[in-house]
């Protein structure tokens, strides 16, 4: 059986630490591919972006590789998803493939006060991202529900990238520091952003 992930999140703008993550984790998990899932414009999150530029930022980078790619299964829709609404209708689209989501060690920490936590935590599996600060194994002893099904869950190091961040990103073109961003996002990001004069709104 194919094993896939799927890399939800905003990815405003993706940057090179989505990208390698996504890497590592099919390495280390040894994934057949991994499918970035950008949530829609119902969405509520600040200094969030229209969905189609950050799904065609999405699809500049994901087409330079074969296990890359990115769905919009979660755009154009009428009101935001939940997380049990959307692991439901990817696993619809998805029959007879092992998958794995990807989340941060941040959303770990929250996912028990989600909606339908049981059922989250009980009947899928996740390749949790450490993040600064959340240390992944006490998270799961600390929550009965996510210790009982810690098998659930896999963790992923993110020492090398946990100072890159789409926030640093658009910041930086804020103050008008573009010149300074290609050591965050690939080239042609860089060229998407200029040529379509996002993120530098005063």
């Amino acid at each position: 059986m194919k094993k896939y992930g799927f890399f939800g999140g905003s990815f405003n703008p993706v940057t090179k630490a989505h990208i390698e993550l996504a890497k590592l984790a099919i390495n280390k998990y040894h994934l057949d591919k991994i499918i970035f899932v950008p949530m829609g414009n119902k969405y509520i999150k600040k200094d969030l972006i229209d969905e189609k530029h950050r799904y065609n930022m999405l699809k500049l980078v994901t087409d330079k590789y074969n296990n890359l790619e990115v769905s919009d299964i979660e755009m154009n829709l009428e009101k935001s998803l939940t997380a049990i609404e959307a692991l439901k209708k990817i696993n619809k689209q998805y029959e007879n493939i092992d998958i794995y989501y990807i989340i941060g060690a941040d959303n770990l920490e929250k996912m028990p006060k989600w909606e339908k936590a049981k059922e989250l935590i009980e009947n899928y599996k996740y390749i949790v991202i450490q993040r600064e600060t959340y240390h992944i194994p006490t998270i799961i002893n600390q929550n009965k529900l996510l210790n009982k099904y810690r098998h659930n869950f896999y963790e992923l190091e993110n020492e090398k990238y946990k100072l890159i961040s789409s926030s640093i990103v658009r910041q930086k073109i804020y103050y008008n520091q573009i010149q300074n961003i290609e050591k965050y996002i690939e080239k042609e990001i860089v060229n998407y952003i200029v040529d379509n004069n996002i993120y530098n709104d005063k």
